[in-house]
């Protein structure tokens, strides 16, 4: 079983994290243009990609630009007022956001033709499994290089949310007509690692 997670940058030159998990082990390095990516996951196969990004538009949305008809429908799915009762989100019409959601879309649109591919956001799934950070946190279960980017290590916390979902750990946010994002369900999803 290979689940890889995804710290998606909103620009193809700055740094997106990745983290591969494979039994008992993580590996985790930096990837740039959307071809590395996808070259990366033909030669991985994994079972799950989790994406931290959005993945989706808010409903009655066409697009995200503020002087579009559409703008009527909202800057936020019904996953990020969900998900608020963990802490502050963006939203989608933020410029920074708003390229990351566009990425975002579109890479899991191609990569949905041959994988199950999700969302999470891995802030919020630190909060529940109470990581003081999310370091010491997958230090704990696995072995971490201490030179980790802060982008890798947010990966290797999607990667242990997309093992959560296949053991059935989990809750989803939001409406699965829409977009939904998926986190662990609780603290005690981190004993499924000891018997992965």
């Amino acid at each position: 079983m290979k689940i890889l997670g995804i710290d998606l940058a909103g620009k193809q030159e700055n740094p997106s994290g990745l983290a591969i998990l494979a039994g008992n082990k993580m590996k985790l390095f930096t990837s740039y243009a959307d071809n590395e990516i996808f070259d990366l996951i033909d030669e991985l196969k994994p079972q799950v990609i989790v994406i931290d990004a959005p993945l989706s538009l808010p409903k009655g949305r066409c697009c995200l630009e503020k002087d579009c008809k559409c703008a009527v429908g909202g800057h936020f799915r019904q996953a990020e007022r969900d998900i608020r009762q963990y802490g502050r989100v963006l939203p989608l019409t933020f410029r920074g956001m708003k390229m990351l959601t566009l990425r975002g879309i579109k890479l899991s649109t191609e990569l949905k033709k041959e994988y199950e591919v999700l969302e999470s956001h891995p802030n919020t799934t630190s909060k529940i499994l109470k990581f003081e950070d999310p370091y010491s946190g997958l230090n704990q279960f696995f072995n971490i290089s201490s030179e980790a980017t802060e982008h890798e290590l947010d990966a290797g916390i999607l990667a242990l949310t997309g093992l959560f979902y296949l053991k059935n750990c989990y809750n989803e946010l939001g409406d699965p007509g829409e977009g939904t994002i998926i986190i662990p369900t609780n603290e005690k999803c981190l004993d499924i690692i000891t018997e992965f």
